[in-house]
């Protein structure tokens, strides 16, 4: 469906502004209510989540586990009851080990995008407030400033010395200016400067939406590991079953009776499978994924860990892909001495560690900058138009 206004096609999931609407005043109440239902929530596509017990069954029934499935079945036709249980056992166990370690890098992962900020400040019924930033409809008076998350597609109203860092789109670390007319995409950062924006899309409607829908399509090619696994099992079995066939003849020629000699080759080929290689792969990886998190590395899936160790070459742009693309000051100095500053460096919060002095030297400095990089400078003028004598003044 489209939505159109004068002689200009709006695209699906955009509006605009209600005729009358001021920036001052914003939408109303029961406009929200109404373009909510609309246009539902301000968020972006969630990848379906596979349900458990099919991520169960998918550890317990991948090639390797499969080969192993089968040697436990024919320890128990062979009559070794004992060697087939500890099989099921071995794959049983390695199955729930790797099942649980891939569900906490999962719930790791769900505790980082909940960090992610969520509040934005809006201008609705001719009043600012904070809201979710799900809640934002089409249409909603946003106002940002430095360090701020553009929650959703707008376009800029007002903006003073803006400037937008658009490196998650783009990949280029270096900030883009924005002034008012042009648009700015959900999910970028103000990195300088004060706007006013009016949202021009949400949820799955931006741009931001697109990308995600475009990742989740795509199927991952099977790893490394994964294919050097069944390339090791194919042999593995073929091995196994072709040295039992050969004893199977061979118990046969020299006099045992049927029965006994085909007990006696699925017991040889039972003995062929190393139903230890399974655990000790699994238990490597696992140790792999340890490591990796000691050093703030998230591993969702255990066989990354060796994806990673077999890449030769990795191509990659700079800033912001390989690092997080934020710089933020570890120290100032001042007269009165030195400041330590340990934080994030895009968070109002930091340790402040050195002399008092300092420390209130620092502030000031940090105010000062603050108005330096986001304040606008008015020039006075005369009736006539020209530069007036009386000193210019922060607006």
């Amino acid at each position: 469906m489209s939505v159109s206004s004068g002689r200009q096609a709006v695209p699906p999931g955009r509006v605009r502004p209600a005729s009358g609407m001021t920036v001052a005043d914003g939408l109303g109440t029961r406009a929200v209510g109404e373009l909510r239902r609309q246009f539902g929530p301000n968020s972006l596509p969630r990848e379906k989540a596979r349900p458990w017990w099919l991520r169960l069954g998918a550890e317990l029934a991948h090639f390797f586990a499969l080969m192993l499935w089968a040697a436990s079945i024919l320890a128990f036709v062979a009559g070794m009851p004992e060697l087939g249980w500890a099989i099921a056992a071995v794959v049983v166990i390695n199955g729930l080990f790797a099942f649980f370690q891939e569900a906490r890098a999962e719930r790791a992962s769900a505790k980082l995008r909940e960090l992610l900020p969520s509040n934005v400040q809006v201008r609705r019924d001719g009043r600012t407030t904070v809201v979710d930033a799900a809640e934002l409809v089409p249409g909603d008076i946003v106002l940002l400033t430095a360090g701020d998350r553009i929650p959703a597609d707008l376009d800029f109203l007002q903006a003073s010395g803006v400037s937008v860092d658009e490196s998650m789109l783009t990949g280029e670390s270096v900030p883009v200016p924005r002034g008012a007319g042009e648009a700015g995409a959900g999910g970028t950062f103000v990195a300088a400067g004060d706007a006013v924006g009016r949202v021009t899309a949400t949820g799955t409607s931006t741009r931001l939406a697109e990308i995600a829908r475009l990742t989740t399509r795509a199927e991952p090619p099977p790893s490394p590991l994964d294919l050097e696994l069944r390339r090791i099992v194919k042999i593995i079995a073929i091995v196994a079953v072709t040295v039992g066939a050969a004893f199977f003849l061979v118990s046969l020629l020299i006099g045992n009776p049927l029965a006994g000699a085909f007990l006696f080759a699925i017991g040889v080929t039972v003995a062929l499978v190393p139903e230890g290689l399974l655990p000790t792969v699994t238990l490597s990886l696992a140790m792999g994924a340890q490591r990796m998190s000691r050093r703030h590395a998230l591993v969702r899936n255990l066989e990354a860990v060796e994806t990673l160790g077999s890449t030769t070459f990795i191509c990659t742009d700079k800033t912001g892909t390989l690092t997080q693309n934020r710089m933020g000051a570890v120290e100032v100095w001042t007269p009165a001495g030195s400041v330590a500053i340990e934080g994030p460096g895009y968070a109002p919060e930091a340790a402040v560690d050195g002399p008092a002095g300092a420390v209130a030297a620092a502030a000031q400095l940090a105010a000062g900058a603050r108005a330096a990089s986001q304040g606008d400078i008015e020039c006075p003028t005369t009736a006539s138009g020209a530069p007036s004598a009386t000193p210019w003044r922060p607006r």
